[in-house]
């Protein structure tokens, strides 16, 4: 492969960096089989990396998942609240349903028709999206209540979509141990997937949510990789030390953590070099001092869900 690629570049007589030359060339050739991807617990194959378009209008939306798609990508992450899913059917209308991976989200009810509203949603979204089925559908956060009926009636609503082929797997965000034992109470189908805050600061195991979740085989994927409001962990000084040390960015730094804990992420820009960098994170390693060093910041400070805590569960 490298081969053809250094080919490539002397043809064209260009003196060039050599990790210039890679990522270029890893971009030209197709980036989508360089990603890697963690096996869910139902078989689903999931791209370890995801474009994530929150905050982003329709129109935003979708022109950056079609330069996401250009660059490299193939999982795209949105939801019902983002308000954007019409933006981002737009982007993949006409690709090789295969050639991506979608993730997408549901609210919590506002109603006290927990399954019925739930229902409506996934619906609601697959219209939006103009597609019959989506790769991972995401409870998008507990109730405001923390009501535990409330949260097994829409796990209910999940459990039934799935198992009509509309979705490959289903999962949760912002959901806490309690939130998690609770659903478990009636569950048929184990949540693949649980997305949060994840980043460095938090340690390798905030709340011991992440080693309760290996334990029950359920993925954290992080959301805010790279902290919430905050440039410390794009440019701060423990990170771009690092970077610079492996010819990275701190960013980079920051993504390839979250990669050697084995968590997937989800990361978003709309500029193409952020987004060719963000891929270029698996090739590479940190070292057992650097890791180590990394594992044990407490800052910036982050936690898993702003909905729930361990204890706050209504029964």
């Amino acid at each position: 492969f490298w081969l053809k690629c250094s080919f490539v570049f002397l043809l064209r007589g260009d003196i060039v960096d050599f990790h210039a030359m890679k990522l270029a060339c890893c971009m030209s050739l197709g980036a989508i089989a360089a990603i890697p991807s963690v096996k869910l617990n139902n078989g689903v194959e999931m791209p370890l990396i995801s474009l994530g378009t929150w905050q982003y209008n329709s129109s935003v939306a979708e022109d950056t998942v079609k330069l996401g798609m250009k660059v490299g990508f193939n999982h795209i992450d949105t939801a019902h609240t983002y308000e954007n899913q019409d933006g981002v059917g737009r982007a993949l209308a006409g690709l090789d349903r295969k050639s991506y991976f979608l993730t997408t989200k549901v609210p919590a009810p506002s109603t006290t028709k927990y399954y019925d509203e739930t229902n409506q949603y996934l619906s609601d979204d697959l219209k939006f999206l103009n597609l019959d089925q989506v790769d991972l559908m995401l409870l998008h956060f507990p109730p405001k209540t923390n009501d535990c009926a409330t949260m097994q009636e829409q796990w209910r609503a999940m459990e039934d979509f799935y198992k009509a082929g509309k979705a490959k797997a289903i999962g949760v965000s912002n959901y806490c141990i309690s939130s998690l034992k609770c659903i478990a109470e009636k569950a048929t189908v184990t949540p693949a997937v649980n997305q949060v805050e994840f980043h460095i600061g938090m340690g390798p195991d905030p709340t011991g949510l992440k080693s309760y979740c290996d334990s029950k085989g359920i993925f954290l994927q992080a959301y805010s990789p790279l902290g919430d409001g905050t440039t410390e962990l794009i440019t701060g000084p423990v990170v771009a030390g690092i970077g610079k040390a492996h010819g990275k960015s701190g960013a980079q730094v920051s993504l390839r953590w979250l990669v050697e804990h084995n968590i997937p992420l989800s990361t978003k820009s709309t500029s193409e070099k952020h987004l060719q960098e963000d891929l270029d994170i698996f090739e590479w390693s940190l070292t057992s001092d650097e890791k180590t060093q990394l594992d044990s910041a407490t800052s910036p400070a982050g936690t898993p869900s702003f909905m729930c805590k361990a204890e706050t569960v209504v029964v």
